[in-house]
């Protein structure tokens, strides 16, 4: 990404013109339009129209001198701080107006992302915007990349529940330590589930160290299920160890099946 200041002036909606003569006003002023077309490098037959336009936009000030027009620039925390309000206004304007436009979906879209860095940039995301609660299930490696966002949501006093294979330091969270690396793959999460709010969920399985593929949808089914999920089943193998051989009595023979690995590992010997 280019640092110049210049493109960074262009990409927030002056013209190249415009950013050259504002960078140049801001490095020395007041001068004349003649002056600063030579420190700017803009035509002198686009210079004033120019600075009518700076000056229109707020960025600029006309200085009358005797019989001469200087012009100056408006600091630019000011005028920045400026641009931001307006933009900030703007976009909650168009937010209303553009949701009367929009109809409700006729179908629960589910996204398909691919990538570590897309998988946890979107899981960065939804936590940000988290307003009640989170429910993850997520490996201590994985955890790392997204702590300061989750920190962040419980300084918020939105509930956090974690549900992990190991130790994780996250005060004011809710850390349930109590799956094997592989449970937490069984469960269907392999490697992260996340629920915000009871709105969207995010499942996401990473293949091999460069391969790694998610699922995002806001289906209340889904979301539900997965919830529900979270909540319940990935306390299962705890449950089964505790019930012992009696697991068997519980479990209706046709079922075995859907328990058989957790059965296995706390039932069989």
């Amino acid at each position: 990404m280019n640092d110049d200041p210049i493109d960074k002036l262009v990409r927030i909606g002056f013209s190249e013109y415009e950013a050259k003569a504002y960078v140049a006003l801001l490095r020395e002023s007041p001068v004349t339009g003649y002056q600063l077309s030579k420190l700017s490098g803009v035509p002198r037959s686009m210079i004033y129209e120019v600075l009518g336009k700076l000056t229109a936009r707020g960025a600029a000030l006309a200085l009358r001198q005797g019989e001469s027009v200087k012009y100056a620039p408006v600091p630019a925390a000011e005028f920045l701080d400026q641009v931001q309000r307006e933009q900030e206004e703007l976009i909650r304007g168009l937010k209303d107006e553009l949701a009367s436009f929009t109809s409700a979906p006729d179908l629960d879209y589910v996204w398909n992302i691919e990538g570590h860095e897309n998988i946890m940039a979107k899981a960065q995301e939804m936590i940000l915007q988290a307003r009640h609660r989170i429910y993850l299930a997520i490996l201590p490696v994985t955890f790392e990349g997204l702590k300061p966002v989750l920190e962040q949501a419980v300084q918020r006093g939105v509930q956090v529940v974690i549900y992990t294979t190991g130790d994780i330091d996250l005060p004011g969270a809710q850390v349930v330590a109590l799956l094997s690396e592989e449970a937490l793959s069984q469960a269907g999460g392999l490697g992260l589930i996340l629920v915000i709010d009871g709105e969207e969920v995010l499942i996401g399985e990473w293949l091999s160290a460069t391969r790694a593929r998610a699922s995002w949808t806001s289906s209340p089914l889904l979301v539900f299920i997965a919830e529900h999920h979270l909540r319940t089943d990935l306390y299962l193998p705890r449950i089964l160890a505790l019930l012992g051989d009696q697991a068997l009595d519980v479990i209706q023979e046709e079922d075995r099946e859907l328990f058989a690995r957790a059965l296995e590992s706390h039932i069989e010997d």
